[in-house]
């Protein structure tokens, strides 16, 4: 006699127990009711279990998707042995599958990736080096640009359980994100902008793009390599080797090492020393307590507080040094250059140069160099060059030095300020006048081309903001009345 009982065990498993003279089955639905498995156990005396009964006990149980013919088959095999087998799979209905979640998919990159894409391009690949400093996590983006798209949430696949009875599909989570700062919803209701240049921040629900990235401490290997667009303020110091870069400005309330900074914006620090490595580009003003062995391009003003030593220092505004000394290296800027001191008392090489763009004394010295190469060939014990093709180069040599000089910068201030001390052994470049200074003198004083005599010219200590042609223009005019004055008589 056979008996079958069914035993919600818990409200996830049903079990389905047949029994009868000579062996026990037990049937397993999982929760979903999609894998039914099997258990049988031979006992006592009887015959083992037919594939008639199988069917039956199946119709019973209403199995009657996803059977396994293989494992129907093994279970049988297994019973004629008269040995028992534990939870052998003998039906499988299919899985319903939920949606995937509404999300974002991003279509900003990282910032760190596309730079080394680049260097790949160019060949200065890493060779699979670990680069310890690159650890930035943000994302940055412009204003306008296309942040991402919200994916709306998935329905989901229907699933079938081994009964027959359609597992209904579940629908995958709605996107919960509030748009704090800086962001906007297209009109599609989809696609997110964002309306100023900055990083992509995400909090929990909060998205926002944020134009100031404050770093607590130091930039060290927790921080890495910064390349970001926005403002950008360090409360500690830049440690050697490593790359900042920021569109709008950088604020450092300590030093400087052995670093690359790149700003569009304006750069300010307590004090850098490059160890003749370090450089800085910026677009805007550097402020700085002291600069020592940096190399430094800049579109504005240099403004230092105590000293500049042995750095390169190219500006196409001014460099001010407030209080103390501008010594060793290379000084070029546009609009004029002052400090208390300049050069040492051992003379150590100083060279000063004003009034000149550095981008047109870079073009300049290219063209002397080409120019040098052409005589070079020209005068070869074996010339690679006739005299026609020679004459014809050098005058377009020429032509081109005289555009570049020849430049209009509004800026252009080619004056020299000293208020306590200027040191022998000093180079002077004032526009065109070139002179080294062989005798110290102690200022206030400016320097400005001495466009009558030759030379330079000492007078009074004027701001920067008095421009050398205005004062070299009031001098030419009253030598012209001085002299009319004397024809006259």
């Amino acid at each position: 006699m056979t008996t079958a009982t069914t035993n919600n065990v818990s409200s996830k498993v049903e079990r389905i127990e047949f029994k009868r003279l000579g062996f026990r089955l037990e049937l397993l639905l999982s929760a979903d009711g999609v894998t039914c498995t099997a258990t049988y156990t031979p006992s006592g005396n009887g015959t083992p279990m037919t594939n008639n009964e199988l069917q039956t006990f199946l119709a019973q149980a209403k199995i009657n998707e996803g059977l396994i013919d293989s494992a129907i088959k093994v279970l049988l095999e297994t019973s004629a042995l008269g040995k028992p087998i534990d939870n052998l799979v003998i039906a499988f209905g299919t899985q319903m599958v939920p949606g995937d979640d509404s999300t974002i998919k991003l279509a900003v990159t990282d910032s760190l990736d596309d730079e080394q894409e680049q260097q790949n391009e160019n060949g200065s690949s890493d060779n699979g080096k670990v680069d310890l400093r690159r650890v930035q996590s943000f994302l940055n983006v412009k204003n306008g640009q296309l942040i991402g798209t919200i994916l709306l949430p998935g329905e989901g696949t229907p699933g079938r359980s081994v009964r027959g009875r359609v597992i209904p599909a579940q629908p995958g989570l709605p996107l919960e994100i509030e748009l704090v700062k800086n962001i906007r919803l297209g009109d599609d209701g989809v696609s997110l902008y964002a309306e100023s240049d900055g990083r992509l921040c995400w909090h929990g629900k909060e998205l926002s793009v944020e134009d100031i990235y404050l770093i607590k401490g130091d930039v060290d290997f927790k921080i890495g390599n910064i390349v970001y667009n926005g403002f950008l303020e360090v409360k500690g110091d830049i440690l050697d080797g490593f790359t900042v870069k920021s569109t709008k400005g950088i604020k450092v309330h300590g030093n400087i090492g052995v670093c690359d900074i790149l700003s569009d914006g304006d750069v300010s620090f307590c004090g850098m020393n490059g160890q003749g490595r370090g450089n800085i580009n910026c677009g805007g003003i550097i402020r700085a307590n002291f600069i020592a062995d940096a190399l430094i391009d800049v579109e504005g003003d240099v403004l230092v507080e105590t000293e500049i030593r042995n750095s390169f220092i190219h500006s196409n505004g001014c460099i001010k040094i407030n209080k103390g000394i501008l010594a060793g290296g290379e000084s070029v800027a546009l609009g004029g250059i002052e400090s208390n001191i300049i050069g040492t008392v051992s003379s150590q090489r100083t060279r000063l140069i004003a009034g000149i763009c550095y981008r047109d004394l870079t073009d300049l010295n290219q063209l002397f160099n080409e120019l040098k190469d052409l005589v070079a060939r020209f005068s070869a014990p074996v010339k690679t060059i006739d005299a026609k093709q020679f004459a014809t180069t050098r005058a377009e040599i020429t032509a081109r030095i005289q555009a570049v000089r020849s430049r209009e910068h509004p800026g252009r201030n080619a004056k020299i300020n000293v208020k306590k001390r200027l040191h022998e052994g000093v180079s002077i470049t004032l526009g065109q006048l070139n002179e080294d200074i062989r005798d110290g003198r102690d200022g206030p004083f400016s320097m400005i081309e001495n466009t009558i005599e030759g030379g330079i010219r000492y007078l009074g200590l004027t701001d920067l903001s008095v421009n050398a042609e205005q004062i070299e223009q009031a001098f030419i005019q009253q030598q012209q009345m001085l002299k009319r004055n004397l024809s006259d008589k």
